[in-house]
């Protein structure tokens, strides 16, 4: 168990606070795998998941985490009122199936996000562009419902503008009134996947999908959520809009 403290709070839309938390020193990092996340439990025992926005590298003494307060979501409400000064009880972190590493070879991986799932792809993009030697070239479409929905936008356009070989990001807003310069108004569909993921063909390439289950269903069919115990189950063939622009064979995570 780890208990940390607020040290830091800021308001980034009107339901989504950036929270800072103290690691015990100024040396400790959280040893997060990327991506991961920490599971925040309140005194009820009830937890759920959370995707730092912060990385090792980047992050000694503290980590941080994007909530968006749900009403009536006990934890993120628990959360959204702390106040500076106040201790969260945390465990973990927890890595997931797919763990990135830096790869020497030219690959292409696809990211699709929407809500708050972007935030541990934000981790896969700080560690990517944080070596020089990885020769992975990322790009991410990101769906919000608004303009002023947008999570990290700010950090997201700034890593494209200083890495325009490496990384780039499409904004996909469906409601009021348009995107973002250079993003798309309306919804994610196969033209928007085709313009902006890798193409099944190329080697090493491959898909990493975060985001509300009717999304995830969308783009990936049935093997958005594990489904059972047997392996067959909890990785079923890829369907949805993504299967329809490659093949069985083309890695999704």
């Amino acid at each position: 168990a780890l208990y940390c403290t607020l040290t830091e709070k800021q308001w980034v839309t009107p339901s989504a606070v950036r929270l800072r938390f103290a690691l015990p020193s100024a040396e400790h990092v959280l040893g997060l795998p990327v991506p991961g996340h920490v599971m925040v439990i309140d005194d009820a025992q009830i937890y759920r998941p959370y995707s730092p926005v912060t990385v090792d590298s980047q992050a000694a003494g503290y980590f941080e985490l994007l909530v968006r307060h749900y009403p009536g979501g006990e934890i993120s409400t628990r959360l959204a009122k702390m106040s500076p000064g106040e201790r969260a009880h945390f465990r973990g972190p927890v890595g997931n199936a797919f763990e990135y590493t830096a790869s020497a070879a030219p690959r292409r991986i696809g990211m699709v996000a929407g809500g708050t799932g972007v935030t541990p792809l934000w981790q896969v993009v700080q560690a990517a562009l944080a070596d020089e030697e990885d020769r992975t070239r990322l790009s991410l479409v990101y769906a919000s419902r608004r303009a002023d929905d947008i999570l990290l936008r700010d950090e997201l356009e700034r890593a494209a503008a200083a890495h325009p070989d490496r990384f780039s990001v499409c904004f996909v807003v469906s409601e009021g009134g348009g995107a973002p310069a250079g993003g798309v108004a309306g919804r994610i569909d196969a033209a928007v996947l085709q313009r902006h993921l890798p193409q099944p063909s190329e080697d090493g390439s491959g898909v990493l999908v975060c985001g509300p289950d009717s999304m995830l269903r969308a783009l990936c069919g049935p093997r958005a959520r594990d489904g059972g115990l047997a392996e067959a189950a909890r990785r079923p063939p890829l369907g949805g809009l993504l299967r329809q622009l490659g093949d069985e064979d083309w890695q999704g995570w």
